[in-house]
């Protein structure tokens, strides 16, 4: 995992170190200010994003090395073709706000990447898989709520603009999981549709009134 690390860490370290230093410089003036116009609720979106971000990131490029499965490799590969531009934007937005975005996921995400490098595989194949689901439902949930009750527009604004792409990779996410064995949660529980053929069992097997 020390090896896996290094090859990866510093891509997304980069991105984020590249804008931290003037945002810190600034960072306590500005929270006795409001933010620079972000308020609390906006900026704990913001962290959550950018270290969710980031975790989407690594287990992508994680997926590259260890799926088996050549569609989850797809998958990957649009998850990391969004990163790159959706977390510039949104440290455009902290540098203008002067706000310093975490630059380290959190300790349960990184347990999650440590456990799933340890898999190679049909096995990482199925546990990545029931990550993202988990994952994307979570973050499509923080981005829409963000959208419709956010306070700062540019923050807003970014929460809008890459709701499509979580849509679309969660909506993918659904077709490739029940092809590595992972079941949709949505789909359990749910009664089957009643057919005509079924109206008509149901009718035959109720016994005739006697005479």
């Amino acid at each position: 995992m020390g090896a896996l690390r290094r090859g990866f860490l510093p891509l997304t370290a980069a991105l984020l170190l590249s804008g931290t230093g003037l945002a810190q410089s600034y960072s306590a003036e500005f929270s006795a200010n409001g933010n620079g116009g972000v308020q609390t609720a906006d900026r704990e979106f913001m962290n959550r994003a950018a270290q969710e971000g980031m975790t989407r990131f690594h287990l992508a490029y994680l997926a590259l090395q260890n799926a088996h499965s050549e569609e989850v490799k797809s998958l990957a590969r649009q998850v990391l073709a969004n990163y790159y531009k959706s977390q510039a934007e949104l440290i455009d937005i902290a540098n203008q706000q002067f706000i310093a975005l975490p630059t380290a996921i959190d300790a349960k995400d990184q347990a999650t990447l440590d456990s799933l490098s340890q898999l190679q595989g049909e096995a990482f194949d199925k546990a990545y898989m029931q990550t993202m689901l988990k994952d994307h439902r979570t973050d499509l949930t923080q981005f829409t709520h963000e959208a419709k009750s956010g306070n700062n527009q540019a923050v807003i604004n970014w929460a809008n603009q890459n709701l499509p792409a979580l849509q679309s990779q969660f909506k993918e996410a659904q077709k490739v999981a029940p092809t590595v064995g992972v079941e949709i949660t949505e789909n359990k529980g749910k009664a089957k549709p009643e057919t005509t053929e079924n109206k008509g069992n149901a009718k035959s097997d109720t016994a005739a009134p006697k005479p």
